[in-house]
């Protein structure tokens, strides 16, 4: 295989449209991150958790809550962009998650974030329909690598940006002895932030975004109008839009006839047979097992860690190495700090070493390498507590942290990598027709892991850590990974699908 240099993975890249639509991109990550530093403490705040240990179990339930409904309205989603444009249902997605953040602010009990996060899951398919929008923009194989690199990369990164806004925003430490507090709404701020920096993010879609679908590319577009006289007043060449083009009356009729024409001219109930046989191939099947079990694992990952760091350090039940109880004991700045800089710190080596690892190596070598090294990540989560100077008076808290930053960032780098190509190796082999229907049950089953896996690890932390084992926990989630790296040797590059 012909391996590409850099230059010419970037030459003619579509720079200026990728970059807008990673603005819209990064309104998901900065929304569902920017809970996790504080999300102990208000579900604390809520008086239903019986006890600390029972604060997994509800953590799991409103995570749950967020994917089971993504899970019921993603195809639907997927089907509607096809209609109606990636556009507008990227803009609309957006906004549902600016009022879902909204009603989050203002929970003052545990059933009204429920809402809330149901409602966002509800209101947003934008995860399926950006991956077949990003595939519309950088249609040409050479640039596929680094656009859909940048998703990971736009992950991270508005994950390191909510994860520090929710460290920061809100104040936390009078929940750790207390559960009364005299703010009515004491997680407003945080929410009321992120839900105006959504609404900023879809203003700049909404006058820049061009539309990507190929039968509605050619609809009129008011705000990229405006847009566009916005760039043309600063400076910039901007391309004459079709709809600005006047075609020669006879064009417009031969061209409504030959629509009409191949409407119907197939056969529907050949049509639908055919449809399911381009998607419900072996080589998708296998692929969208594969995102499953990474979403799986990565859920459980992104949700219970600032968890197992927030919950209060009980030294008298740990003992090396299975023998722990509580957690890190960590207030929500320095899980907020450690989300965000790790993060970062991530996007920053995956901005340099994946045009790298692309050239250098075959797709899949690097996926199951990156694969293979990832239950070691999880595996180690439990022992480092044991290097808190509380339980090892030898040790230091920079140790500690030291530690947990080198587990985050390499948790950050791989993940990122990893889904960059499991995005790759989906988009390269569904047929172009089918893309957005088959990125949308791709997400549609990624949301069912993300509803099951925090049920099911919420359950078992809560019941772990009541029995003094808290520490095993994090070793079913390294069997989950290593099933997946098992799954990735039935993938093969030779499925890919030209076109």
């Amino acid at each position: 295989m012909t391996q590409l240099t850099i230059r010419e993975q970037l030459e003619g890249f579509p720079l200026f449209q990728m970059i807008v639509l990673g603005t819209l991109r990064l309104t998901e990550p900065i929304s569902f991150s920017s809970i996790f530093a504080y999300l102990y403490f208000m579900i604390k705040s809520f008086n239903i958790a019986s006890n600390d240990a029972n604060i997994s179990k509800y953590s799991g339930y409103l995570a749950s809550a967020f994917s089971i409904s993504q899970f019921l309205t993603s195809i639907q989603w997927g089907k509607a962009s096809n209609k109606y444009g990636r556009k507008r249902i990227i803009l609309l997605g957006c906004f549902g998650t600016a009022i879902s953040m909204v009603i989050l602010g203002i929970s003052t009990n545990f059933y009204t974030a429920l809402l809330a996060r149901i409602l966002m899951g509800l209101l947003n398919g934008n995860v399926a329909i950006m991956r077949t929008a990003v595939g519309e923009i950088a249609h040409e194989k050479r640039h596929q690598g680094i656009a859909f690199s940048n998703l990971s990369l736009i992950w991270s990164f508005g994950k390191s940006i909510g994860g520090f806004l929710g460290g920061w925003l809100t104040d936390v430490d009078k929940f750790r002895e207390t559960q009364e507090v005299e703010e009515r709404f004491p997680f407003i701020k945080i929410n009321l932030i992120v839900a105006a920096m959504i609404i900023v993010f879809m203003l700049q879609g909404w006058l820049f975004l061009e539309e990507t679908h190929e039968k509605q590319k050619n609809r009129r577009d008011i705000g990229l109008e405006i847009g566009d006289f916005i760039r043309r007043s600063l400076g910039f060449e901007v391309p004459q839009r079709p709809w600005q083009i006047k075609l020669p009356d006879s064009t417009e009729e031969h061209l409504v006839d030959d629509f009409e024409l191949s409407s119907f001219s197939t056969d529907s109930e050949d049509t639908i047979t055919d449809e399911k046989q381009q998607l419900l191939t072996k080589p998708i099947i296998i692929r969208i097992i594969n995102n499953f079990l990474m979403s799986f694992s990565n859920i459980i990952y992104t949700d219970f860690f600032p968890i197992f760091l927030a919950k209060t350090l009980e030294v008298n039940h740990l003992k090396f190495p299975f023998d722990i109880k509580g957690g890190f004991g960590y207030s929500s700045k320095p899980i907020g700090n450690l989300i965000s800089i790790t993060g970062i710190i991530g996007v920053v080596m995956v901005s340099l070493l994946f045009p790298i690892i692309t050239k250098h190596f075959e797709l899949l070598t690097s996926f199951r390498l990156g694969l293979s090294i990832t239950p070691f990540i999880y595996i180690t989560i439990p022992l480092i507590i044991f290097t808190l100077p509380e339980y090892n008076p030898k040790s230091s808290y920079f140790i500690t942290n030291s530690l947990l930053y080198i587990n985050s960032i390499l948790q950050s780098f791989l993940t990122s990598i990893n889904f960059s190509q499991m995005f790759i190796l989906i988009h390269s082999a569904s047929p172009k027709q089918h893309r957005a229907i088959i990125n949308s049950y791709t997400i549609s089953c990624t949301s069912l892991a993300r509803f099951i896996a925090p049920l099911i690890f919420g359950w078992i932390m809560a019941n772990f850590d009541h029995i003094g084992k808290g520490g095993l926990s994090w070793w079913f989630l390294a069997i989950v990974c290593f099933i997946s790296y098992v799954n990735s040797f039935f993938l093969k590059e030779s499925d890919e699908i030209i076109g």
